[in-house]
């Protein structure tokens, strides 16, 4: 007995050196940094600048791979299964969490993955073609669309876009009539709306303050908590009464589960160093992004929730799921 407590107190005692040694060795070849992202998008811009940033910081190369489709999945399922694991993670957006959700068997859980740490953090807008709308405001959009029921659309990028669950809870919030009309990504989608075919889009902030720029085209809210530093004469829909239109847009690094907690430390203290500086900062400022102000465990938390109140919405809006 004696024997076996004098073992327990020299791993207890060694087990938090090992833990360090680990977290210095690591990594020793390359790291992938996949992202659900097309090359050449705006989000793809900013895991290239994440991948130059951790290089230095992790003495070796970090490898941007590119693997679009399925709304995330095939980048997700990628990182989930590649060993050994540490030297791949995932870089991702809402998708992560609504996958879960959309989809009868997405292949994953949340569970599965471990937050690396939150990159940025942002909301979205809600912009109208002006010439198919003659509204100037929210209010004005509600009772045109109550005076022109069944003749309005919206654009959605897929069930587990965020476009697609704002556009269905503002449905539900003010008993209008809108009709989704599916579109493979963010670019024909804006066409569209340019060209009076599509008539409502909740698009990223930084996403609407770009279309805006076209006469044709107006900004009537934001879904953030409070108003945006980019554009605070803009009003958000909560402040309209409308709390349940409260949706943020992040990005975030992603590793697998089963990676060795220290090798976990080792990214999280690396991204952490790259966020916390103000060339970050800058950078997201220009997309109306800011940097996540809590932990990477409140933010665990915070995705958490969103699936939670997803889950929800899937439920009580009557959305399909898919297979």
């Amino acid at each position: 007995m004696r024997n076996l407590k004098q073992w327990i107190v020299a791993t207890l005692v060694t087990a938090t050196p090992l833990a360090s040694v680990m977290a210095q060795d690591f990594p020793v070849r390359p790291v992938r940094l996949v992202t659900i992202f097309a090359p050449g998008s705006a989000s793809d811009v900013h895991a290239r600048f994440l991948s130059a940033k951790l290089s230095p910081i992790l003495g070796q190369l970090v490898v941007v791979d590119n693997k679009p489709g399925g709304g995330g999945l095939v980048a997700t399922r990628d990182v989930l299964r590649t060993q050994p694991f540490g030297y791949s993670f995932l870089y991702s957006t809402p998708e992560f969490v609504g996958n879960t959700i959309a989809y009868r068997e997405p292949g994953y859980k949340l569970d599965d993955f471990t937050v690396m740490g939150p990159f940025g953090l942002g909301s979205y807008g809600l912009i109208i073609n002006n010439n198919a709308i003659p509204a100037k405001n929210v209010a004005e959009l509600i009772a045109y669309a109550r005076a022109n029921p069944g003749k309005l659309n919206y654009g959605s990028l897929g069930p587990t876009a965020a476009n697609t669950i704002l556009a269905e809870r503002f449905k539900e919030a003010t008993g209008v009539n809108m009709v989704g009309i599916p579109f493979k990504g963010g670019d024909p989608l804006s066409v569209a709306l340019l060209a009076g075919d599509i008539h409502v889009y909740f698009a990223t902030f930084y996403t609407a303050m770009q279309r805006m720029k076209n006469k044709q085209i107006t900004g009537l809210a934001s879904t953030s908590p409070e108003r945006m530093k980019a554009m605070p004469e803009l009003p958000t829909l909560k402040e309209l009464g409308y709390p349940n239109m409260i949706m943020t847009y992040w990005s975030a690094a992603f590793l697998p589960a089963t990676t060795p907690k220290a090798y976990v430390q080792r990214l999280q203290d690396a991204l952490k160093q790259v966020t916390s500086t103000q060339e970050t900062k800058d950078l997201l400022a220009k997309q109306a992004i800011d940097t996540w102000p809590g932990t990477v465990d409140q933010f665990a938390a915070f995705i958490k929730k969103e699936g939670v109140d997803l889950q929800a919405d899937y439920k009580r809006l009557s959305i399909p799921l898919m297979d």
